[in-house]
């Protein structure tokens, strides 16, 4: 470039430079205004119409009346969001489990997968590829599938649905009847245990995200009601079956020390009796042996409703005191993250 162009591109550049600093000045886009109280004007109040009266003006926006409130207790434990899901390194990417009935509750078989719904949705419909299955029909909104294994031209289609699983970050996939109800015949068992073996045995490269699937997720809410002066509950957003399966199987493998421990489930009353002593009571690994947790460090989690399910802490019949409640609740409330 010669000299003289030099010049003009060095020109140029300066003129636009004082453009963009023009447009940061008091009197540009960035005006400041924080001085502009200085020269705020007071103006008369507003009158309004004989035909407005205060009593109808106040109902636009009611305020609630604090004496109304309920008080809090000394030891209100303050809310805190949900914890990320942990991360196990060693966790199987799928399992094949099966529930035997119970009275009142029937059996069930499902295939719990490590991952929610948004990542198990592509993860299936890929084996399905790899496997030479045909999909019917498959709308990841409602989780709900149906699929010819196989390439059977004339089989009749299998229907699946993939739910939230009771613990978050984990989908169930079940086989359906033709009537809605959880197939557990072998059969399905044995379609089971085929994606079950695929997904074990699958490198993830790369991890795809169905974002219509996120929606699954929502049927997954905990929310822990402590209202001052109230017993605590614990609602889940599943069903009563799934809920009380679930948290069984999780008490078993969670709830399994000493001083924390599952001792019955009774399926017909829906209460788990557990032991369960607060962590500034619990002895360490050297003298545990040495005293073990009594009578009054028993306690029943009762499950009512469905969809929601409400939980609640007894003792012998008896509602606890609101701060063990809580706490034990608040116990119930990690595992199922």
């Amino acid at each position: 470039m010669s000299r003289k162009g030099l010049n003009k591109l060095t020109a140029g550049g300066l003129v636009l430079t004082g453009f963009l600093l023009a447009g940061c000045s008091s009197s540009g886009y960035y005006y400041d205004r924080k001085a502009d109280y200085a020269e705020a004007k007071e103006y008369p109040a507003i009158s309004l119409p004989d035909s407005a009266g205060v009593r109808q003006l106040n109902q636009a926006m009611p305020l609630p009346d604090i004496t109304d409130q309920e008080q809090l207790d000394d030891e209100f434990t303050v809310p805190r969001p949900d914890a990320m899901p942990v991360v196990d390194e060693d966790l199987p990417p799928s399992e094949l489990k099966e529930f035997t009935a119970a009275e009142g509750v029937d059996s069930r078989l499902w295939l719990s997968i490590s991952n929610p719904p948004a990542v198990a949705w592509p993860m299936l419909q890929s084996q399905f590829e790899q496997l030479n299955w045909r999909v019917e029909t498959a709308n990841p909104s409602t989780g709900r599938i149906s699929f010819v294994p196989d390439n059977q031209l004339n089989a009749q289609p299998v229907l699946a649905v993939l739910r939230q699983g009771i613990r978050g970050g984990f989908s169930d996939l079940e086989l359906l009847s033709r009537q809605g109800g959880v197939r557990t015949d072998s059969a399905a068992k044995a379609l089971l245990s085929q994606i079950n073996a695929r997904l074990f045995g699958q490198e993830l490269t790369s991890q795809s995200v169905s974002l219509l699937a996120q929606n699954i997720s929502r049927e997954k809410t905990i929310v822990l009601q402590a209202a001052g002066g109230q017993d605590p509950v614990l609602m889940l957003g599943t069903d009563a079956d799934r809920t009380w399966i679930g948290l069984e199987l999780l008490l078993m493998e969670q709830f399994s020390e000493d001083e924390q421990r599952l001792l019955n489930a009774d399926a017909v009353k829906r209460e788990f009796t557990i032991v369960w002593l607060p962590e500034e009571e619990r002895s360490s690994f050297l003298t545990r042996w040495a005293s073990k947790p009594g009578p009054e460090s028993q306690y029943q989690l009762v499950l009512t409703g469905s969809s929601p399910v409400s939980i609640r802490v007894q003792q012998n019949g008896k509602a606890v005191n609101p701060r063990e409640a809580r706490q034990i609740l608040m116990s119930v409330r990690k595992l199922l993250n």
